[in-house]
């Protein structure tokens, strides 16, 4: 059965507004950055608008001419100015695309979060013309837009499902059509995608029965769930005192598991609940078991709030670290809240609960704007600390995380690596010197390293010049040409860059290894503590190459009579005991591992 009272030109203006959504969403990814209306310091405010205000038009309009309607979404877009403002400062001098997206997205999902957690007032006010209403018409708005995202993205992916059904049933026939047309065709993808949430929407926003059956159906199951959750969640914390806080420190972080079981309590409790009950929904022996974990809820808050102070107190503050500290510091009020609404449950179960979700929802919607500002900003936050702590001692200069900086904390983090390059201390040491200019020129944090000629831009030293200072030229071996050297930069099979480090030694020496008259270079890499690496370069058709190498492990020589004897030269071709053989004209290369 559906509920008419929705206008027919409000469910044809959701539809229309989520496929202009899409469109407009492909025009500000692939259109021209030359326009005036997509330049870079404007992007994220499109991004945004378009993110929250379709969503907020199709979820809350009830007729056009409303004027709470557009009351609503003047607010909306009050909001997002202000937090868009201060987000895209922390992004305007970024230079690529992991730096952009590592501060953005991070902001959209708040944005996403803050929409959902609003939503139900921004709708009650349009439907009761005033903000004040009572906790189950807040509550029933919360379930029905719930179940309307699940409905949503569960209609996208069966119908792109579908899509790719048929795309691969003509791959079968050699047609690539259909493929080029839905997967390809971004235009198509995104004005699709848009249609497809408006429908969503309009179906669940018309078929109201049929969403209270379904969150009827929930209900029932989720009823069924909880008091196994909660048993859980008291058998870990009964458990917990004979095995010590240390187990639970040593792990990585437990802070994310800690805190998805008192949101999933929290969530369970609030279904179960609905929006107040007269009559207990189980019988007292299960009731109490439910009412004992949520008032060991606070235990949990409390254990997750000191496993992430453990990580901050080694590792310092990071963006997500900032983010975690928060979810954790509302799980705690909400733990706690929850914790006393038990104790003061007398009459009815759990009957301070609606008033307590009242209160602490909208402080969810202030902490989720003040977040994306000055108030509290992960970034400086994040930058600020780590900065400190290198510049105090507490971590050294090899260990910092210099990705972090470089692709998670935005304009904050670019003006922290440009403040190490110009500090003497710490690029005094050229290993440390060489990863802070590889991390610089890094368009991803998973590039093995950036490419020569940006790091050249960076420090012009980093030529053949500079490599030849670092390497050690044995007595009586003659400077190679100038070709050897540039082969050296470029090879892939040497990492020369460990001959770059202050603490390891790099020897050159040339002999004739395969009696033609001609020097083949010899380099030896020595490294304290670690393999010795020796390769072998020769010149073949007027080009140099690797033909050759040795890796053994320092117990197997004296070390320190090796590298003197490297560096005086006295190196000289050995033959083998036990040669090749030949079988007609064809050689047969023999191994010897038990004679030689």
């Amino acid at each position: 059965m559906s509920d008419n009272s929705l206008p027919r030109l409000s469910r044809i203006l959701i539809i229309f507004v989520c496929i202009l959504q899409g469109f407009l969403t492909f025009i500000i990814h692939h259109g021209s950055g030359s326009s005036l209306l997509l330049q870079q310091n404007t992007i994220l405010y499109w991004q945004a608008l378009l993110l929250v205000l379709p969503l907020v038009f199709a979820f809350t309009i009830m007729r056009l001419r409303d004027r709470f309607l557009w009351q609503n979404l003047a607010i909306c877009l009050l909001v997002i100015l202000l937090t868009t403002t201060w987000v895209n400062w922390n992004v305007e001098e970024v230079d690529n695309i992991s730096q952009y997206d590592g501060v953005v997205v991070p902001y959209l999902c708040s944005l996403c979060a803050l929409m959902f957690i609003a939503l139900p007032w921004l709708q009650t006010r349009i439907k009761n013309k005033q903000w004040n209403v009572s906790y189950a018409t807040i509550y029933d708005h919360l379930c029905v837009n719930a179940i309307t995202i699940i409905f949503t993205l569960l209609l996208i992916v069966l119908f792109w499902g579908i899509l790719w059904l048929c795309v691969e049933l003509f791959k079968q026939l050699d047609i690539h059509f259909f493929r080029h047309l839905f997967f390809r065709n971004n235009l198509f993808i995104y004005t699709i995608n848009g249609f497809l949430i408006g429908m969503g929407i309009r179906t669940c926003r018309l078929q109201t029965h049929l969403m209270k059956a379904v969150r009827n159906l929930l209900t029932i199951m989720v009823k069924g769930l909880l008091p196994v959750l909660s048993f859980v969640a008291l058998i870990f914390m009964a458990t917990l005192p004979f095995v010590g806080l240390d187990a639970l420190s040593a792990t990585w972080s437990p802070s994310a598991l800690l805190v998805t079981m008192v949101g999933l309590l929290i969530t369970a409790i609030n279904i179960v609940y609905k929006s107040g009950l007269k009559v207990p929904p189980y019988p007292t022996p299960v009731r109490l078991i439910v009412n004992a974990s949520l008032l060991v809820l606070p235990l949990y808050a409390g254990l997750a709030l000191y496993a992430i102070s453990i990580r901050v107190n080694e590792y310092g503050w990071t963006p997500i670290r900032v983010w975690g500290y928060l979810v954790i510091i509302v799980s705690f009020f909400f733990s706690c809240s929850y914790a006393i609404a038990v104790i003061r449950s007398r009459r009815s179960w759990l009957h301070p609960l609606g008033s307590i979700n009242r209160v602490l929802i909208p402080g969810c919607i202030v902490l989720l704007i003040l977040i994306n500002t000055p108030l509290i900003d992960p970034y400086r936050i994040s930058v600020n600390d780590q900065m400190k702590r290198y510049q105090t001692g507490e971590v050294s200069a090899d260990n910092l995380d210099l990705s972090l900086l470089r692709f998670n904390t935005g304009k904050r983090g670019q003006e922290a690596l440009i403040f190490l390059y110009q500090d003497t201390s710490f690029v005094s040491n050229t290993q440390r010197k060489q990863r802070l200019e590889r991390v610089m020129t890094e368009h991803n944090r998973w590039e093995v390293h950036g490419e020569l000629e940006e790091l050249k831009e960076i420090h012009p030293k980093f030529t053949s010049n500079f490599i030849q200072q670092k390497l050690v030229l044995a007595k009586n071996t003659e400077m190679p040409e100038e070709n050897w050297w540039k082969m050296l930069q470029n090879n892939q099979q040497v990492d020369i860059d460990l001959c770059l480090r202050d603490s390891d030694v790099c020897v050159v020496n040339s002999l004739d290894l395969n009696q033609d008259g001609i020097y083949e270079y010899l380099l030896c890499h020595i490294e304290r503590g670690s393999d010795i690496s020796c390769h072998v370069f020769a010149k073949q058709r007027e080009e140099w190459k690797s033909i050759g190498h040795a890796y053994f492990p320092p117990t197997t020589v004296n070390v320190t009579y090796f590298e003197q004897a490297l560096k005086e030269g006295n190196v000289k071709a050995r033959n083998k005991r036990w040669l090749d053989a030949e079988v007609g004209n064809e050689p047969v290369k023999i191994y010897y591992p038990a004679v030689e």
